[in-house]
């Protein structure tokens, strides 16, 4: 299928260059809400028909080359020969998968009240969703990083269809308590407030439950899933763990046991990570993590 593939690069900076050259720089001059991040812009995209350009549109922060650890040409070749494809991505952690049953089983470690802040906006914006209902996120669901390109029949189920009533209700009531919630700060390396995080976890949350968006994820091997492990912990925990996991999802055979047992290991992971990285440089934004 000879498709149209774009993936826009923001650009925040006057003199800012592209990280990966194969990329569609898109001039973020002024930026009025920076805290919400990507989810803004993938908003601003829709709005201004952006993904209507080409057959299949992404957005992509200039971290990508570090965080997937692949080029954009290799990433856009990809994607280019899934015919079916209705939406494609590539997850830049997917040794989480291994101690995390699912997004928000993860998110609720790194960030406590994550959940309830989310579950909170969905009920405000009434797009039905009870995320605590929310299934198995393996290989074939678990994005982070918001690194996916669609079509556009996806961008209007999903950036139309959730992405965008979820802008117009914070645009719209500010002070209601759900948007006052969402924008309470978290810890991360960065400053930031629980929307971001959020919204990057509603990609899978999305995926995972409606199957005819024939989303296809970028193939790993195990040998390559180790190379993604930030440190000597997580490949640790990627060997301790690996073999069980595999089976239960070959098998979708995840018992409250199992899930248990990933609930207690993420647990242990975060910690790990907040204490690691309280006196390192995380090698994705080279700052020490702050908490919330």
């Amino acid at each position: 299928m000879n498709k149209s593939v774009a993936i826009y690069e923001p650009l925040y900076a006057k003199d800012q260059a592209l990280a990966d050259p194969e990329f569609i720089p898109l001039v973020r001059a002024e930026n009025a809400r920076p805290e919400w991040r990507e989810f803004g812009i993938l908003v601003d995209m829709y709005r201004n028909k952006v993904h209507l350009r080409h057959d299949f549109t992404g957005l992509f922060s200039p971290k990508f080359n570090l965080k997937a650890k692949i080029s954009g040409a290799r990433f856009l070749e990809f994607v280019r020969t899934q015919a079916n494809a209705g939406v494609c991505f590539i997850n830049p952690f997917p040794q989480i998968a291994y101690w995390s049953y699912n997004v928000w089983m993860q998110g609720e470690h790194a960030h406590p009240g994550l959940t309830h802040a989310a579950q909170e906006l969905i009920d405000a914006c009434k797009l039905g969703w009870k995320l605590g209902e929310t299934p198995r996120h393996d290989s074939r669901y678990l994005a982070y990083s918001n690194f996916w390109v669609g079509s556009q029949q996806f961008w209007e189920r999903y950036v139309g269809g959730v992405l965008v009533p979820i802008a117009e209700f914070l645009e719209s009531e500010p002070t209601h308590v759900a948007a006052r919630n969402v924008m309470e700060e978290t810890s991360h390396t960065d400053p930031a407030p629980f929307l971001p995080f959020i919204i990057e976890r509603l990609f899978s949350t999305f995926v995972s439950t409606h199957a005819d968006t024939n989303t296809v994820a970028y193939p790993l091997t195990h040998e390559q899933i180790k190379g993604y492990c930030n440190n000597d912990f997580e490949r640790l925990l990627l060997d301790r763990m690996r073999a069980r996991i595999d089976a239960a999802d070959s098998g979708h055979a995840f018992g409250s046991d199992l899930i248990e047992q990933m609930d207690t290991v993420c647990a242990l992971w975060q910690q790990h990570f907040f204490d690691y990285y309280a006196l390192r440089a995380h090698p994705h934004t080279m700052n020490v993590v702050t908490r919330g």
